[in-house]
């Protein structure tokens, strides 16, 4: 039992090694996104199209917005699947229904028909705590990182291998 469980805490080590840092650079890439959303973007008013929660099979659930504005050109441009925080799918989301239709927003105007033009959305009432979110999540993966690698030295270590018995 003590060697499977060691077995399997070898391997996680190596998971959190490699995972770590990819949490890590995820979580910063997405930090610079969003301030370059906050320092180039055109704030905007959005109407929201719907609200979506997804439920996982695990517990967790996530809140999404469908967003649609109207450029200063008249031009419109959507945004599907724009993750939300709790705190305010709290406040947009009441007994099942949608208290407010419009948020402000921040955008950098994409190429037409960019597949993903919601990457250059944010929400302004959101944008604190997906930013301590991601602050939080870097430090986390960083840390993932340090112990995977430590844990894994000390676990693939040559002198840790038992030496079989040479028999005389």
């Amino acid at each position: 039992m003590v060697g499977w469980i060691l077995g399997k805490l070898k391997w996680l080590t190596v998971l959190c090694a490699i995972g770590g840092p990819i949490l890590a650079f995820a979580c910063w890439q997405d930090g610079n996104r969003r301030r370059d959303v906050m320092a180039m973007g055109i704030q905007t008013e959005a109407t929201i199209d719907s609200a979506t929660r997804v439920k996982r099979r695990r517990g967790g659930t996530n809140y999404k917005l469908d967003l649609s504005w109207m450029d200063r050109g008249g031009l419109r441009h959507k945004a599907e699947g724009v993750t939300i925080s709790h705190a305010l799918a709290a406040q947009i989301i009441v007994d099942n229904q949608l208290a407010s239709d419009r948020l402000p927003i921040k955008y950098i105007a994409g190429e037409a028909g960019s597949r993903r033009a919601d990457d250059n959305v944010i929400i302004l009432n959101d944008t604190a705590h997906q930013e301590r979110t991601d602050q939080e999540l870097v430090y986390v993966g960083m840390g993932a990182g340090v112990v995977g690698l430590i844990g894994a030295a000390l676990f693939f270590l040559p002198w840790r291998r038992r030496r079989d018995a040479v028999a005389a």
